[in-house]
């Protein structure tokens, strides 16, 4: 949308494709219906200059990444069309075969929440793809210390772990495991779950974290806090649509209060 917080999606972007062999970035730009003359047919859409004028504007964005020396080789490619943007962005990384969709978002309150809630939120719940939240002000790092926060409870794709353990490689990434519960577990139990937990991780150093306390998020971001974390990683669990509708998950609820970028993980595809 032209903005700091999509500047800064775009720097991280570009860091991560730069890293990545044969990677390639799509910006996409979702026009709403109500921007276009007529907005009851979306066909007036692709056919007016109005479509023209955005792709050009897109052009002169990403131009401004070449000034900053920036992008270097990585290929930038332009997706301009009409929509909303939660459907719009999940149908293009499906239509794209998108390896991991990056979002930029402020981290405040107010209409930003508002709209994190209802775009980023959106995303969050209703793609299959990895999520990367980029707040305005985070920083690529090439040595992190990142963060995963799990109930244990996960089944991730191959291909979503395998976008995970390429971004800590490429960000020479330590990774912290932290666990927040307010029942306890014996240690029999513990010891099954962070094996079979550190079997998921490959070869990415980790260590395991447990917390008590009733609140996951809380938790979760004195954690980070506490240990100077450069990075999260949460697992969207698939929730029933009651749940959906009236309980914030904490996926959600983490990335509103975060300054550190996120990634979000599925749980598998349903069979």
């Amino acid at each position: 949308d032209f903005s700091e917080c999509s500047d800064n999606a775009m720097r991280y972007a570009i860091e991560i494709a730069k890293h990545t062999e044969s990677a390639t970035i799509t910006a996409l730009y979702v026009m709403y219906p109500a921007e276009s003359v007529d907005n009851n047919v979306y066909a007036t859409f692709l056919g007016s200059n109005y479509l023209e004028e955005r792709v050009a504007q897109m052009n002169t964005w990403v131009q401004r990444f070449d000034q900053q020396n920036s992008r270097q080789k990585v290929v930038i490619n332009l997706l301009c069309q009409p929509g909303f943007p939660v459907s719009a962005i999940c149908e293009a990384a499906t239509d794209l075969h998108a390896s991991l969709i990056v979002m930029g978002t402020t981290g405040t309150e107010g209409l930003e929440l508002m709209l994190l809630g209802s775009t980023t939120g959106g995303v969050m719940s209703s793609s299959q793809q990895p999520l990367l939240i980029v707040p305005h002000k985070a920083v690529f790092r090439h040595f992190s210390h990142f963060a995963f926060a799990t109930d244990f409870k996960i089944d991730i794709s191959h291909a979503a772990i395998k976008v995970m353990q390429e971004l800590m490689h490429m960000q020479h990434s330590q990774l912290n495991v932290v666990s927040v519960t307010d029942t306890e577990t014996n240690a029999a139990d513990r010891l099954t779950q962070e094996k079979k937990f550190s079997k998921k991780m490959g070869d990415i150093p980790h260590q395991f974290h447990y917390l008590h306390g009733s609140s996951a998020v809380k938790g979760v971001l004195t954690f980070l806090a506490s240990t100077d974390s450069d990075g999260l990683i949460v697992v969207a669990h698939e929730h029933s649509l009651l749940h959906n509708l009236f309980v914030k998950s904490t996926s959600q609820s983490l990335a509103h209060h975060l300054s550190v970028p996120m990634l979000v993980l599925h749980d598998a595809e349903k069979k």
